[in-house]
C-alpha cells in the first residue's frame, strides 16, 4: 500500500492536507459502452499488422478513475516486417506505441490529452521504460481539432499537420502521431479502408466502393468482428451498433448488385434459388422424370400408395 499526499489551497493563506491509501489492487471503474468502430479498428489492424509486432486492445489500467479504448502495439521480433498498407499508422510506430481512437460518431476533446499522458506514463510505469523514444502516442479520428493541438501546446509540447491526413508533434518528451482518417483514407489506396472510419462513412457507405477482392474479404471481416464483440459482451456492452450495420448492409447491397449472375447464383443454396418462386416457375423445362427424380423417396413412395388406393377395383 501506497500514500500520496495532496496539498491544496485553502481559505486565506491556508493550506488543506489530505491523505489517500492506494491499494494494491483497487476496484476498476465501471466500463462504458465501447463504440463498434473499436472492435472494427482492432480487426483491421490485426490483419495488416506486419510480422513481429503484437496487438493487445482494450488497454485498461485499472488505477486510473476512467475507461478509455486503447490498442497497444508492440514490438516482440525483429527485424520487423515491412507494412502492406497502413502506411499512415504502421510508419510511425515506435517499440511501444498507444493508439486512441475516436469512432467516427466521436470527437477528439482536449482531455484527451490528459487521458493520453496519464496512459503513457502509467504504461512506461508497468513495463519499467525509461526512455520516452521506446514509445509513441497516437490517435486516429475523423479529424483532429484545433481544441485537441492547443491542449498539447499548454503542456509544451507542439502538434501540426505535416499535410496527407498526418499530425506529427511530441507530448511530454514522447512522440506524438495523429490520423486523419477524413483525408487519409484518399492519400493512396493503401489506406482506402480507413474511409470506414470517416464521418463520410456514415453518410455515405456506399462510397467505398469498389473494393477489391482483398479488400473485400476485410470488409466483411470488420462487421463480423462487431457481431463477435456483441455476442460475447452483450447489446450494451457496445453503442453504435445500429449504425454500423445499416452502414455494412449498404455497401453489402451494393456488393450483391455487382455480382455476375452466375456468381451470385453460386453463392445460394438450392432453397434460396427457388424462394418466391411459384410452383409452375420451380417446375418449368424440367420433364416428367426430371420432377420424379428430385422427389423424396419417402414422398414418392407415399404418392404410389395413394394412387394405388385410388385405383379402380375389379
Amino acid at each position: 500500500m501506497s500514500r500520496i499526499i495532496m496539498i491544496s489551497p485553502g481559505l486565506g493563506r491556508c493550506y488543506e492536507l489530505q491523505a489517500h491509501c492506494v491499494m494494491d489492487e483497487p476496484e476498476a471503474p465501471p466500463l462504458e459502452s465501447v463504440t463498434a468502430w473499436h472492435p472494427m479498428l482492432v480487426a483491421l489492424l490485426e490483419f495488416y499488422l506486419p510480422s513481429g509486432w503484437r496487438l493487445s486492445p482494450e488497454l485498461l489500467l485499472n488505477r486510473m478513475p476512467l475507461r478509455v479504448d486503447i490498442v497497444v502495439l508492440r514490438l516482440v521480433d525483429q527485424p520487423a516486417g515491412n507494412a502492406r498498407k497502413l502506411h499512415s499508422i504502421f510508419g510511425h510506430l515506435r517499440h511501444h506505441t498507444l493508439i486512441e481512437h475516436k469512432g467516427p460518431t466521436d470527437d477528439l476533446e482536449p482531455e484527451d490529452v490528459l487521458t493520453l499522458l496519464a496512459y503513457g506514463a502509467l504504461y512506461m510505469r508497468h513495463n519499467k521504460l525509461l526512455d520516452p523514444d521506446e514509445l509513441c502516442l497516437m490517435v486516429i479520428a475523423d479529424r483532429i481539432p484545433a481544441g485537441f493541438a492547443r491542449q498539447v501546446e499548454r503542456h509544451r509540447g507542439t502538434f501540426a499537420p505535416v499535410g496527407r491526413g498526418l499530425w506529427r508533434g511530441e507530448l511530454n518528451g514522447l512522440l506524438l502521431h495523429g490520423v486523419e482518417t477524413r483525408e487519409a483514407c484518399r492519400q493512396s489506396p493503401t489506406e482506402h479502408l480507413l474511409y470506414t472510419f470517416s464521418r463520410a462513412y456514415l453518410k455515405g457507405a456506399g462510397q467505398i466502393m469498389p473494393l477489391d477482392p482483398e479488400e473485400t474479404q476485410v470488409y466483411n471481416a470488420l462487421y463480423q468482428q462487431v457481431e463477435q464483440f456483441r455476442r460475447q459482451r452483450g447489446t450494451m456492452a457496445m453503442k453504435d451498433y445500429e449504425l454500423a450495420r445499416q452502414s455494412y448492409e449498404e455497401v453489402l447491397e451494393q456488393m450483391v448488385a455487382q455480382l455476375p449472375p452466375e456468381k451470385l447464383l453460386a453463392k445460394l443454396t438450392p432453397e434460396q434459388r427457388i424462394e418466391g418462386l411459384t410452383p409452375e416457375q420451380r417446375f418449368e423445362g424440367l420433364t416428367p422424370e426430371e420432377i420424379l427424380r428430385a422427389i423424396p423417396p419417402e414422398v414418392r413412395e407415399l404418392i404410389a400408395k395413394k394412387l394405388r388406393r385410388g385405383e379402380p377395383q375389379e
